[in-house]
This record gives C-alpha cells, structure tokens and sequence, in this order.
C-alpha cells in the first residue's frame, strides 16, 4: 500500500497521500490540484510533439486513490482543465472514467487554465473561484485569507531530500497555508526554499517523507 503521512490542516487531521493528493476523513474527501486534463493536447496543437497516454495515467492513478480511501467526494483546487476541450482526445476517456464513478461527488474550483470550464459539461460540480469551510480557505492559487488556512496549488512546489537525486513534488505545509504539489505527472515543478515554521511532505514515488524544522527526513510506513 502507499504510505501516507497524517497532517494538520488548519486544525483539521488530514493525511497526505505519496500519490500527490490529501484525504480528509471527517469529510470523505480527497483534495488534489492542477490535473491539468489535455495538457498534452495543447501542446500538439502548437505543434509541439508530446507522448500520448498521460490522462490515461493520471485518471487510474485518480481511480486508485478513490478506492484505497473510499472517498464520497473529489475536490479539484483548480487547473481541472488545460486549455480548450472542443475535439480534444482526452474527453471520451474522460467521460468514461466520470461514467465508472458515477457515485463519487466531484467538485472543482476554478484555475487560471479553467477557462472553458463553465460550458465543457464534464459530470462536476462547479464551486466557482472561492470556497470557505470550517476555518479552511480553498483556493487555487496562495493568497492571504483573515482567519483562515488557505488550502491551494497553483505553484507545483517541489524540492529536494538530502540522500535522494532530483526534485520531488511536495505538500508545502506552513502556518497559514498548505500547497499541495500537482497530480498531473505531466507538469513541471517550482523548487521551494522552506523558511522558519514551515515543513514539507515529499511524494517519492510510492513513499511520503516528511520533513520537520531541524530533523532528517523520515519515510512513513
């Protein structure tokens, strides 16, 4: 099973899942940012060529998820979509894996690549740009919120481990905010400096390691 790591969020226990997304128990609820569906669709049509197959991926990774946790609700914190959905390749597969879960509620925020969001008729619920709930402030992007912890993406955090090569894709955890890092596999990362106060959780292929003010990293098991 993949680990995951048990957080608080704004007060609330969560647990931060090595495959990119956060569980809220008391909510049944998964939370993941930038899925970024057919972004390698936007690419090509820019004539750029890009590999086949990476919604595909990140749908059975999504399905997975769903029922390792057994979730009643999905939240998208925006960058559902990448770009235009019209003719897109992706939208039949889409439509088949929302058909295979039927009963699972999926509610999405809207991003800075959501622009066509509104009338692409994908099986979601719509929570606009804002949602507030029990002190958590769900966003897409960081922002400040008064007495509320901001809940977001946007910014793909990422970062490295001491005894491990390369960057990896990180929940950025602080006192006034959590970032999630990107569900897509197909997206880059911005590698974050963590300041006094803050701590990461970094998603390892099929581990969570969390790291604390001070202390080595540890793998959760």
């Amino acid at each position: 099973m993949p680990a995951d790591i048990g957080v608080r969020v704004g007060g609330h226990p969560m647990r931060a899942l090595a495959e990119r997304a956060l569980f809220w128990p008391a909510r049944s609820r998964l939370i993941l940012s930038d899925l970024h569906l057919g972004k390698a669709d936007a690419f090509r049509r820019f004539g750029i060529a890009m590999p086949t197959g990476g919604t595909a991926l990140d749908l059975e990774r999504l399905s997975a998820l769903a029922a390792r946790t057994g979730a009643r609700e999905l939240w998208i914190l925006g960058d559902f979509l990448h770009g235009a959905v019209e003719a897109a390749s992706w939208r039949s597969r889409w439509h088949a894996w929302r058909d295979a879960h039927a009963t699972l509620d999926i509610r999405v925020l809207t991003g800075n690549h959501d622009a066509a969001l509104a009338t692409a008729r994908l099986g979601v619920g719509l929570l606009g740009p804002a949602v507030d709930e029990d002190g958590l402030a769900f966003r897409h992007a960081p922002e400040t919120v008064a007495a509320h912890h901001v809940v977001c993406g946007h910014v793909h955090p990422v970062s490295r481990l001491p005894s491990l090569p390369g960057r990896w894709p990180i929940f950025w955890l602080g006192p006034e905010r959590t970032v999630l890092p990107a569900f897509s596999l197909f997206t880059g990362g911005c590698e974050i400096e963590i300041a006094d106060g803050e701590r990461f959780v970094a998603c390892v292929e099929s581990e969570a390691v969390a790291s604390f003010a001070g202390d080595a990293p540890t793998t959760a098991t």
